[in-house]
């Protein structure tokens, strides 16, 4: 009885020892430990909407530590390697003190001018910011905004304010959607500001249409109109000039244009979309001269209006400001300015 005692509990440490020695995790490496942050990262972006960093932080880091105690489980893409998503857009520039993408594992990164954003990732602006977008267009960020992008053309605004600028001539090539909790908003070859405010989503038209979608509802919003959103419904609506003190901040970002050997008529026209006006060439020597005198120079770093007294003082044109439009007329002609 003893002997065979003695043998079952022999065997029972053998059975011990392989069980003890079949548990045991190697460390996992640097890049297993990366892969599994990517990968814990990119599923709390999916299924997590605007939870507080600070909670949102913690919890992801709680669950990358259980993944990491399971023995280095992680997902990968296909052929293992992790999805770091479609390029979306670029940062052209950006006041200081910048702009940050956002990390749940790890400390944010500040951004140079430059930089790539791809879909999957959050950004926020500190700073007033301009990014060109990948599949056309330009989006302007105001100071204290926050996105995030949800595929190469879908951009959700979580808090702030951006500007959307696709040129009409795009057409349907581009299908950029801007989203925020009241619902999506479809271009329709249009420049528009949307902002997160306290009672909702603004929307603010300033050329072409919007289509906004939601569950409670869809319409199409047009050029010159102001509507406000909450609850997923429309809840005020009013006219907004497009050349209003509205749209003054969008003009601290504007894209750059090049002047060097351009018709002036070229120029008249960017200042006059940038700005929200008609353009009127008042007399027959004033279009003459938009068509034919070709600029030199920069007006990198300047506004539209400042860009444009700068142009006009070096020709024998004149331009005054009458309500909505610029007036371009000969300098024998005396100028009207507001």
């Amino acid at each position: 009885m003893s002997g065979d005692h003695g043998e079952r509990g022999s065997a029972e440490s053998d059975e011990d020892r392989m069980l003890r020695t079949g548990l045991e995790v190697s460390p996992l490496s640097p890049e297993a430990m990366s892969r599994i942050r990517a990968a814990t990262e990119a599923e709390w972006r999916a299924n997590i909407r605007r939870a507080p960093r600070r909670w949102l932080r913690y919890a992801a880091a709680a669950g990358f530590f259980a993944v990491a105690l399971l023995g280095g489980w992680y997902v990968m893409g296909p052929a293992g390697r992790t999805d770091h998503g479609e390029l979306a857009a670029h940062l052209v520039r950006f006041e200081a003190p910048g702009v940050l993408e956002e990390h749940l594992l790890r400390a944010d990164t500040a951004l140079n001018e430059g930089s790539v954003l791809r879909s999957g990732r959050s950004y926020e602006v500190s700073g007033q910011a301009l990014i060109n977008l990948e599949g056309g267009g330009t989006l302007r960020l105001a100071p204290g905004s926050e996105i995030e992008i949800v595929a190469k053309d879908d951009f959700r605004l979580e808090k702030g304010e951006m500007y959307v600028d696709i040129p009409p001539d795009m057409g349907a090539s581009s299908t950029f959607i801007a989203r925020t909790a009241a619902g999506q908003f479809h271009h329709v070859g249009t420049q528009f500001a949307l902002a997160v405010i306290e009672t909702g989503t603004r929307l603010r038209v300033r050329e072409g249409s919007v289509h906004w979608l939601a569950a409670g509802g869809e319409s199409t919003v047009k050029a010159g109109t102001e509507v406000v959103f909450s609850n997923g419904v429309k809840a005020a609506e009013r006219p907004l000039a497009p050349s209003g003190k509205e749209w003054d901040w969008t003009a601290q970002t504007t894209p750059d244009f090049e002047i060097d050997n351009r018709p002036l008529e070229e120029f008249l026209e960017w200042v006059a979309r940038e700005s929200g006006r008609t353009l009127v060439l008042a007399d027959d020597q004033a279009r003459k001269q938009a068509a034919t005198i070709r600029m030199h120079g920069s007006v990198h770093g300047l506004t539209p209006m400042q860009a444009l007294s700068a142009v006009m003082a070096t020709t024998e044109l004149r331009y005054d400001l009458p309500d909505g439009q610029i007036r371009v007329s000969f300098a024998s002609e005396t100028p009207r300015r507001r």
